[in-house]
C-alpha cells in the first residue's frame, strides 16, 4: 500500500494501492527477518510504505523489527546527518526510542492494512485489481468510515516525534476536510480486462437525492449543455479546472451525476471523469458518490 501525495489537487489526496517500499536508508540494523533494501535498489518483497516528503518516507520505509545495538545505533546516527528532511539529533536516537518507534511502525503498517481492506471491501474494489486515492471531503469519509468500524489510527509516541523531531501528526493531516473532494480509483490490466480509471469530483455541500442519474456531458442534447454550465458555473467548475479542465472534444468522456433522476433539472452533485471505464463509471459512479456522502 502506498500513500502519496497526487498532483492536479490543491488537498493532497491520499492514495492507497499495492506496491513496493521506495525508501533505501536504514535506521537500525534489522533482524534477519526483515532486511531493508540496500540504497537505491528496490525491496525484495511488496511492503506498505508512505510516501508523503522525504522525511515521511524515512519514517514509514525500510523494516518493521529492529534488533538495537551499538552497530545499529552507530547506523542511525549516520542517517541522521545525510537523510534529508530528517534532521534528528544523535542523542536523541536511544535504544528505548528506537523499539517504541519500531513497534509504532508495526502497528501503523496494519493500520493502514485494515483501512485498504475496508475501503476495497466497501467501494467493491479488489487489492490486486485497483488502488484508490481520495482527497479533501472524500479522504473525511474514508476515515468516518475506518472510525465507524473501530479502526483508530496508532498515535505516535512522544519518544519517536521528538526524536524525528515531528509533532506526530496524523496520517490524514492537512489532507482532509473541506466541501469538495475527489477519488480516484485506477483498473490495472489483467488478462482481457483493460486498464483505466474513474475519477468522481463532487461537491459535498450539495443534498444527494434518493435516485440519482448520469447525464452523459459528451451527448450535446438540451440537458448536458445545461448540467455542463451548472458545473462550470459552481464549486465543481473549479475542481474541474484544477484537474485540467473538461469539454466535449476530450479524450476522457465525462458524466454529470446528479440528486434526482429528473434529467437537466436535477441538482449537479458529481462529475465522474472516465479513460476506458465508462460502463464501469455508468454502473456505479453514482452508488460509489452516495456511499461517500453516507460518511460526511
Amino acid at each position: 500500500m502506498s500513500i502519496n501525495a497526487t498532483s492536479g489537487y490543491t488537498q493532497s489526496p491520499l492514495q492507497i494501492g499495492a506496491g513496493k517500499s521506495s525508501g533505501n536508508a536504514q535506521v537500525a540494523g534489522a533482524s534477519s527477518s526483515a532486511t531493508p533494501p540496500q540504497s537505491g535498489a528496490p525491496a525484495s518483497e511488496p511492503q506498505d510504505t508512505i510516501s508523503l516528503s522525504a522525511e515521511a518516507q524515512f519514517k514509514m520505509n525500510g523494516a518493521t523489527k529492529f534488533s538495537v545495538t551499538a552497530d545499529s545505533l552507530a547506523q542511525a546516527a549516520t542517517a541522521a546527518k545525510n537523510v534529508p528532511g530528517l534532521n534528528a539529533d544523535t542523542e536523541l536516537l536511544t535504544p528505548e526510542a528506537m523499539a517504541a518507534h519500531a513497534e509504532w511502525r508495526e502497528k501503523h503498517a496494519e493500520y493502514r492494512g485494515k483501512v485498504r481492506s475496508l475501503v476495497d471491501q466497501t467501494f467493491g474494489l479488489s487489492a490486486d485489481g485497483n488502488s484508490w486515492a481520495a482527497g479533501g471531503a472524500a479522504l473525511t469519509a474514508m476515515k468516518n468510515l475506518a472510525e465507524k468500524n473501530g479502526l483508530i489510527e496508532p498515535e505516535m509516541p512522544p519518544t519517536v516525534a521528538k526524536m524525528l523531531h515531528t509533532t506526530g501528526e496524523s496520517m490524514w493531516t492537512n489532507k482532509s476536510g473541506g466541501s469538495t473532494g475527489v477519488f480516484d480509483i485506477v483498473f490495472t490490466k489483467k488478462g482481457a480486462e483493460k486498464e483505466g480509471n474513474l475519477r468522481i469530483l463532487f461537491d459535498g455541500s450539495m443534498k444527494p437525492g434518493a435516485s440519482s442519474s448520469l447525464i452523459d456531458l459528451r451527448d450535446g442534447d438540451a440537458n448536458a449543455r445545461g448540467a455542463l454550465t451548472k458545473i462550470k458555473n459552481s464549486a465543481l467548475g473549479k475542481q474541474l479546472d484544477m484537474v485540467g479542465g473538461w469539454n466535449p472534444g476530450s479524450a476522457t468522456n465525462a458524466y454529470a451525476i446528479t440528486n434526482d433522476k429528473n434529467g437537466g433539472n436535477a441538482g449537479i452533485i458529481g462529475v465522474a471523469l472516465a479513460n476506458n471505464t465508462d460502463d464501469y463509471a455508468k454502473n456505479n459512479a453514482a452508488k460509489i458518490l452516495n456511499t461517500i456522502y453516507s460518511y460526511l
